[in-house]
């Protein structure tokens, strides 16, 4: 009944979906205009109107589009810049467009010939540009930024503000973290610049800088994508030093919208979206499982089912989703005012996950004085509630017994198939896949909220100059419960367990900065001098919560040999960081530029003698365009070199008190007995005074390039990055502390790179516009020095398989070779014995030089405007990297410990009989996880105006994420799979969207 139901369910789901769809495309055929005509100029009252468009030299400008406001019926300049149409009866204005200058409307009534100037669009060289603690003109840039506007974003829906800058920039990679419901991606600059310290840059968002609760995947989760106006993302140091010791792994700025002048206009926007599993892992069938078992003669020793059970489809389903947003901006006299609110209603592919936030933002702009105070003051909230899916299911899935049903006869442990019905030793037996999503509780919610208020006062007696004063805070509160019923397991039953935690945190950061900046032009000197003083103040409170543990009978229960208490625990780790900082930039002649900028850093995380930091940086930056010898170039229209050095820190990823001993009670496992008396021992936590910042030294060359008045635009960066004291945690001699590790500064690390970027507008014709653009990015990592190894001079990393050491990248795989026979099949539990001793020991394991991090990243973005139609497509790889992927291919699957489980299908190549220690570390599994991703295509059709005179405008749009992806790897996804059959993968996901503007 409950598997007919689901297929009911999916079925509903189609039918939707396809209705839907063919709407869709019928109000687009319907609404679908005809070609445009010429109007008989004595017709109907039309009239026929010509003039000639210029440049803002003054001279004819020839292939701009001239339409007749709110149809199709246009014509294009000619060489002259000049042009003529009829314009009909019932329209009085003509609107003017063309690539590189402002769009302008300009009414007609009573005119028969008009004369028009463009105006340079503001989005090259002249755009305002955000950089840490003020703005500068692109044009005036002298470090490594790259800046992404609204217009520019990724036009497919998306959850998290992070996926808006997909494949956009180069040397900087946006990974999702899995596919679950909420999940949020890392963003990862020129790869990185630590080992084992945090990789994320730093994120502010309008003046606030982020950390705590979630400094990882997600950290932008809470955030509406529809309110972010510009990602900026500073990627060298003399761009990001002004960040001093947070801005090691690049400093990323996001503003969000504020109103306009004009009358109030509103934006409404709904998305559904329909989403699947684009690949299952690669498992025997029912049948195939019966013949492997009939062929090798384990019929006695494992009975077989008569079930023929995908256990992977009885997990996963087709998921519904939707999103609505809605904003409002405008300006109230001296009040710009943007307020905004969204829903989001995610389903997960996993069944049972779901997740659900509610945003909230409001931003208000007003000055004072005459516009010498400029207030602004930036609210926003959110509210997320989830559920999650229980993801061990995944693997639990892959590698049930297929021949088996979901569900058992009697209700027994919930009513599903159990091994534990049959195993002797139930607590080695995998559960019931779908049992585990069924019957596991798991759920969080948080509530959150960022705001700061910022005043820019203009001196009066000297407005040169500016004091600006920034104060804010993010505060968040986290609550999860999980918990299941006693009858979900055998153990569980025995145990009465059904609540394991209930956890919860608070987080409250704060900020407070005051800067002063001061511009002043002098032209007797040809020079512009811009300086900028500050102090900036962080502080970060974490509180959490640690409630105790409830069995079906609500006693409360003890937790790792500590008593259990009536109450419950908490922590309250915090830490500071003071700032002083100052910049200048110089320019002369309008054509030579220099930046340079220092920080002084103090952190509370570290010993008085390792406390301060201080950060410098310097840029250099010439305009050879501006120069008399390419000035009237008409071809170059762009041409400047920089020249940057500088030194950033790390200190993100520490623990608050790693400096000083922090004494805790032990649990009753480790009392110290005095004659029959036991006694509660109290321990230090490991410490290190010793420890100081990672600090990352940075050279980087650039040239920026424009050509055919910026038809194609770029820019080509070459950097060194060596990041010296790299934060590792080490082992440390028996007796040297409490603990067998301790965190050390243990060595030096260079990152070495290129990237390019190209934009180009290939074609643009009256009704047809191509543009296009290309991002490539080469990154060699490499340890150059260890202070802390192993005897054979390793470090080794998180996964024992992977080591760090001199000469090779991080996280290089460390494995035994394969042995192969003649055929070249692999030969089951035998590996190379590399130093001849006639042992196998990890000393026969090597160095494969081959690294789970990529070299090179590739973007690629394309659009296709023709009339009112739009089409997009994005695509981009990863090269060079690989994983360790090791499912399960013997038959000691069948016949080993209590219960049968499924093998992978690879074992048709292998068809290993054991699993050996030696075969885990084998190089057999390691594979290149290379790869080409559509991440997405999309369509969509702007209706105009659907009242007439009137500003109500409709767009719809339909498309399709997570397209197809090419690559050797043969698990489920290359760039979330972590070598496990427990990723929960990126679901394909198609999509239908509404906007209305008002």
């Amino acid at each position: 009944m409950r598997k007919i139901l689901h297929v009911e369910k999916f079925c509903h789901y189609r039918f939707f979906v396809m209705t839907i769809f063919m709407l869709f495309v019928s109000c687009l055929l319907y609404a679908a205009p005809l070609p445009p005509t010429q109007q008989n100029s004595t017709e109907n009252g039309s009239r026929k109107i010509t003039g000639i468009v210029k440049d803002e030299k003054g001279m004819p400008l020839p292939g701009v589009n001239v339409v007749v406001a709110g149809t199709h019926t246009g014509t294009i300049t000619d060489v002259n810049g000049s042009f003529s149409l009829t314009l009909p009866a019932d329209k009085t204005a003509l609107e003017f467009s063309f690539i590189g200058y402002q769009s302008q409307k300009i009414f007609a009534a009573g005119k028969s010939r008009l004369n028009v100037q463009m105006t340079p669009e503001a989005r090259k060289l002249d755009e305002v540009v955000v950089i840490g603690y003020g703005t500068q003109k692109a044009k005036d840039l002298t470090g490594a930024i790259e800046s992404v506007s609204s217009k520019d974003f990724q036009k497919a829906p998306v959850a998290n503000a992070e996926e808006l800058i997909s494949n956009k920039i180069s040397g900087v990679q946006v990974l999702p973290s899995s596919g679950q419901p909420g999940a949020g991606s890392s963003i990862l600059i020129r790869g990185g610049a630590s080992l084992s310290a945090s990789l994320d840059p730093l994120i502010v968002i309008d003046g606030m800088p982020l950390e705590g609760w979630d400094s990882g995947p997600g950290m932008l989760s809470q955030l509406n994508p529809n309110d972010i106006a510009t990602f900026t993302v500073l990627k060298d140091a003399s761009a990001a030093a002004i960040y001093g010791s947070r801005a090691s792994n690049g400093v990323i700025l996001i503003t969000t919208k504020e109103g306009v002048k004009g009358a109030p206009k509103i934006s409404f926007s709904e998305n559904t979206e329909v989403s699947d599993l684009r690949k299952e892992i690669s498992v025997l069938s029912a049948t195939q499982y019966r013949n492997v078992i009939n062929n090798l003669g384990l019929t006695t020793v494992t009975p077989v089912g008569n079930a023929s059970t995908d256990w992977q489809k009885e997990i996963f389903q087709t998921a519904l989703s939707t999103s609505y947003n809605l904003s409002v901006g405008g300006k109230v006299k001296a009040l710009p005012y943007y307020a905004s609110t969204s829903y989001t209603d995610q389903n997960g592919i996993l069944k049972t996950g779901n997740y659900k936030r509610i945003t909230g933002m409001l931003n208000l702009n007003p000055t004072f004085f005459t516009d010498h105070l400029k207030v602004t003051i930036s609210v926003k909230g959110s509210y997320e509630k989830q559920r999650i899916a229980n993801q061990n299911a995944i693997w639990v899935a892959a590698e049930y017994d297929p021949t088996q049903p979901v569900y058992t006869s009697d209700q027994t442990y919930g009513g599903y198939y159990q091994y534990t019905q049959y195993a002797s030793n139930p607590a080695v037996t995998i559960s019931n896949p779908v049992s585990m999503i069924d019957q596991v509780h798991s759920y969080s919610s948080t509530i959150r909220s960022i705001g700061n208020i910022h005043l820019d006062y203009k001196v009066h007696f000297l407005p040169d100059l500016h004091i600006n004063v920034n104060a804010g805070y993010d505060a968040s509160r986290a609550t999860s419960s999980y918990w299941t019923p006693a009858n979900y397991f055998a153990d569980n039953v025995a145990g009465g367990y059904n609540n394991q935690a209930d956890p919860a945190s608070k987080v409250f950061n704060t900020v407070f900065e005051s800067y002063a900046n001061y511009a002043k032009e002098l032209p007797s000197l040809l020079s512009k001098i811009d300086l900028t003083g500050g102090y900036s103040y962080n502080n970060f409170l974490s509180t959490y919560y640690y409630y105790p543990t409830y069995n079906q009978a609500g006693t409360q229960l003890s937790q790792y040999g500590y008593p259990s208490t009536s109450g419950y625990g908490m922590d309250q780790p915090s830490h500071s960081i003071i700032s002083f900082y100052g910049r200048l930039n110089y320019t002369f002649d309008q054509k030579y530029l220099l930046t340079a900028s220092i920080r002084d850093d103090g952190s509370s995380r570290f010993a008085p003698s390792h406390r301060w930091g201080i950060f410098p940086s310097a840029a250099l930056a010439w305009k050879m365009k501006d120069e008399n010898f390419l000035k009237n170039n008409r071809v170059i229209s762009d041409l400047k070199l920089r020249l940057s050095y500088g030194v950033t820190g790390q200190q993100d990823g520490l623990a608050n008190y790693m400096h000083v001993p922090v004494y805790t009670a032990a649990s009753t496992l480790y009392q110290y007995y005095i004659g029959n008396t036991a006694y509660t021992t109290i321990w230090p936590s490991v410490y290190n005074p010793d420890v100081k910042w990672e600090q990352t030294a940075t050279a980087n060359a650039g040239v920026d390039y424009g050509f055919l008045e910026h038809r194609i635009t770029g820019s080509l960066d070459v950097y060194k990055r060596e990041t010296k004291d790299l934060l590792q945690t080490v082992i440390v001699p028996l007796g040297y502390t409490f603990s067998s590790t301790m965190t050390r500064n243990i060595g030096t690390m260079e990152n070495d790179g290129v990237e390019f970027l190209i934009k180009a507008v290939p074609v643009q014709t009256k009704n047809f516009t191509w543009n296009i653009s290309y991002n490539f990015a080469y990154n060699q990592n490499k340890i150059t020095h260890l202070n802390y190894t192993t005897d054979n001079g390793l470090s080794l990393s998180s996964d024992d398989r992977l080591v760090n050491t001199v000469g090779y990248s991080r996280d290089t795989y460390y494995l035994y070779h394969q042995v192969y026979d003649k055929n070249g099949m692999p030969v089951e539990g035998q590996v190379v014995d590399a130093n001849h001793d006639g042992v196998i020991s990890a000393s026969d394991r090597y160095l494969t030089n081959k690294s789970a991090v990529p070299k090179y990243l590739m973007g690629f973005n394309t659009s296709f405007q023709y009339k009112r139609w739009t089409l997009g497509i994005a695509m981009h790889s990863d090269l060079g990297n690989y994983i360790y992927y090791q499912p399960t291919n013997s038959t000691i699957a069948i016949t080993g410990w209590n219960t049968s489980e499924n093998m992978s299908t690879l074992y048709y190549k292998t068809h290993f009989s054991q699993s050996s220690s030696y075969e885990n570390y084998s190089d057999l599994y390691l594979q290149n996880a290379s790869f080409l991703k559509c991440d997405n295509i999309n369509l969509g059709y702007d209706f105009g105006n659907i009242i007439r005179d009137s500003h109500v405008s409709l767009r719809l749009s339909a498309s399709v994420q997570n397209v197809f992806t090419i690559t050797k790897f043969t698990g489920q996804d290359p760039e979330t799979n972590s070598g496990y059959q427990n990723t929960y993968p990126i679901p394909r996901t198609f999509s239908l969207g509404l906007n209305l503007n008002f």
